[in-house]
């Protein structure tokens, strides 16, 4: 346990020593929101073509699994990979501090700064354009933290194969930006084709945004939301496991 906390503290000032991942895991979701909602015209009205929602009702979900992806996808991956590179991991397995305590320490480091980051959205929400707190609390708590568990499992696969930091980079963003697609946050999901608004649906980012959307708004998510970010988290999980390289 004590082993378990250093690397967690140490995780959490090499976290907070890159400006790059700050801003872009932490305070760049909301930022976002509050770009939308101060530029795009009647964002912050109600809207008939979106579910009579208003934009930034729509985007405040959206933003909080934009963070869930970026640290997850597009920066656990070249963190694992780094720690390959240096072959931190290859000489922890000789210690008592076992190398799957160092990616467990990463985990709750990545875990915290996403709730940081969510209820950083959440506020921005209620104080800049006064939307109402998650209307079903509990049903908020559990959407979140599957859809945690879902995208840092699909994080850690990646960063279970990558040889190098480089390669952590390039292969999450090849799943980052698509991603981001299927989260809405290039276009709202309430504006795509049935068709590939259903195909988003079937993806851990998609059905991220659908149970945090219902929580929100206070309904239950729906069993497909909830079963996709279940089934999700124990595949890549397990994957992740398998096949995990330690050097």
């Amino acid at each position: 346990m004590n082993a378990f906390a250093t690397l967690s503290r140490t995780q959490a000032k090499v976290f907070l020593r890159e400006p790059v991942v700050v801003a872009f895991g932490l305070v760049f979701p909301a930022v976002l929101l509050l770009l939308i909602g101060n530029v795009f015209p009647g964002a912050t009205e109600v809207n008939a073509q979106l579910g009579n929602r208003s934009l930034v009702e729509i985007y405040a979900p959206a933003t909080a699994v934009m963070a869930l992806l970026t640290l997850g996808i597009a920066m656990l991956p070249q963190a694992l990979g780094l720690d390959r590179e240096r072959g931190i991991l290859r000489r922890m397995s000789a210690r008592p501090a076992h190398p799957r305590l160092l990616v467990a320490a990463h985990l709750v480091v990545q875990a915290v700064a996403v709730t940081l980051a969510t209820l950083a959205a959440v506020l921005v929400g209620a104080l800049a354009f006064a939307l109402p707190l998650p209307q079903h609390p509990v049903w908020f708590v559990v959407a979140f933290a599957l859809s945690t568990a879902a995208l840092l499992a699909v994080g850690v696969l990646i960063g279970a194969l990558v040889p190098t930091a480089q390669a952590g980079v390039g292969t999450g963003m090849l799943v980052y930006f698509p991603m981001l697609f299927f989260a809405g946050i290039y276009l709202p999901l309430e504006v795509m084709p049935e068709g590939l608004r259903t195909v988003s649906s079937w993806t851990p980012a998609g059905a991220a945004v659908d149970a945090l959307g219902d929580a929100w708004a206070g309904t239950p998510p729906s069993v497909t939301s909830l079963l996709v970010l279940v089934i999700s988290a124990v595949v890549a999980g397990g994957l992740a496991t398998r096949s995990f390289r330690w050097e």
